[in-house]
């Protein structure tokens, strides 16, 4: 059986990567430079996933940390969702139909890495704490993302596609996938920032209660589940990816459900929330809700519900504090997006008539030498290793691969040998079909 890689790059490269990191410029995306600090960044990524499942140390994490490099990541990700609703339709405006899906792609992309990148680290409080002001803007763009996922359809990518030959096209639908991973992402965030909140300056609490009503938020997610759906008679459940829900486990809690409702539980239960959240007679009935869904099976699951639900009962019997006393609280405006579209206020076609130039140039050799810069971050070997395969046959955690088609996955050889019979012809059928792709 096959061992994991022990890193995607060197630690010596974990820590320059990361002591260099620095916000890229807008007017860069698409250029040279740009593609070599994604790669970084992707590179970064995988590194970190790997380190979180294997279980071994973060040093990824511990690096962002040291450096105070976090709010890069939230820069990055907000400059990104700018472009998007700033520069990329006036891209499309001047250029109309591109020629290929890589550049763009490679754009939304980054957005993605930088939120994945995010919810790693920020799964440890002393991330949290090296934030600092930026955790406003985090809040923001988190709230903002997730709240995409209330009105956004859940579909497969190229469901929507009317054209198959169009480059467009099939960018909208990757997209819409992008912006559903990044919701499902924040809702993780949100829930850590919750979590750390008295690590954090004491504006985040008023912006996630006051501001936002993130409790509101999350229970309205809790009845709608986007990360549920049924397709073609099965259940599947988002983890990274829609995958079917396994036989016997249609009553276990997903990671992200349990993200959402330790998320409440950290923002309802906080002793400082109560001056920044009024419970009117809106909030009162909409939290309400919520009792239904916490019946045994979910509190058999994740037991520090049980006080989530007693404070529930709770306020049944009590009325709406539309009287309570507010806090005082000197609120900060979020820097982060404001600077940026304050830099380039009315300069928006001209900033997308220079990245046309590398974004929709048909220059061969810029596009192989684009393509030649990321190639190592798609290692083939390297993603295996971070994407946790299910066996074939007993459907738990798979290592091994047949060796001959190098598609299907085992967990050992006990359940390689009992498949063999099922898959030999899938196998000769999969291996005829490279050999002629090579021919």
């Amino acid at each position: 059986m096959s061992n994991r890689m022990e890193y995607i790059i060197s630690p010596w490269e974990i820590e320059l990567y990361i002591q260099h990191l620095q916000i890229s410029e807008l007017e860069d995306i698409g250029t040279k430079g740009w593609f070599e600090f994604h790669k970084k960044l992707m590179l970064l990524n995988q590194q970190s996933v790997l380190e979180i499942s294997g279980l071994r140390e973060e040093s990824t994490k511990e690096w962002f940390v040291s450096f105070k490099k976090i709010p890069v990541l939230i820069y990055e990700a907000i400059q990104i969702d700018i472009w998007k609703h700033k520069v990329f339709p006036l891209l499309i405006e001047i250029n109309e139909e591109p020629k290929n899906t890589f550049m763009l792609y490679t754009v939304f992309y980054h957005e993605d890495i930088a939120v994945s990148l995010l919810e790693n680290v920020l799964f440890h409080c002393e991330s949290a704490e090296t934030i600092n002001d930026s955790a406003l803007d985090l809040v923001d763009y988190a709230v903002k993302s997730v709240s995409l996922l209330l009105d956004m359809p859940v579909i497969e990518i190229y469901e929507n596609v009317r054209d198959p030959n169009s480059c467009l096209e099939e960018i909208f639908e990757k997209k819409k996938e992008f912006e559903f991973d990044i919701g499902i992402r924040c809702i993780s965030i949100l829930r850590y920032l919750a979590e750390y909140v008295d690590s954090l300056p004491l504006c985040v609490l008023s912006r996630l209660l006051a501001t936002h009503d993130v409790p509101y938020l999350l229970a309205q997610l809790i009845e709608r589940h986007p990360w549920k759906k049924e397709s073609k008679g099965e259940n599947m459940i988002y983890n990274s990816g829609w995958k079917k829900v396994k036989s016997g486990e249609e009553g276990k809690i997903s990671k992200i459900e349990g993200q959402v409702w330790l998320g409440l539980r950290e923002l309802l239960l906080n002793t400082k929330s109560a001056p920044y959240y009024e419970i009117t007679d809106h909030r009162f009935s909409q939290l309400l809700k919520l009792q239904k869904y916490l019946h045994e099976c979910v509190l058999d699951q994740i037991s520090p519900l049980i006080d989530l639900k007693r404070w529930l009962n709770y306020l049944s019997i009590s009325s709406p504090n539309g009287n309570a006393l507010r806090a005082i609280n000197v609120e900060l405006i979020p820097q982060i997006k404001s600077s940026i579209i304050e830099k380039y206020h009315k300069k928006w076609k001209k900033l997308a008539k220079h990245q046309s130039k590398f974004i929709y140039t048909t220059d061969v050799d810029y596009i192989k030498n684009a393509a030649q810069i990321l190639s190592d971050a798609y290692d083939l070997d390297k993603l295996d290793c971070i994407d946790v395969k299910e066996c074939s046959l007993c459907h738990e955690e798979a290592k091994k691969r047949c060796s001959k088609c190098k598609e299907v996955w085992y967990c050992g050889r006990e359940c390689q040998v009992k498949d063999w019979v099922k898959h030999k012809n899938i196998c000769d059928k999969i291996t005829k079909s490279i050999e002629c792709e090579k021919d």
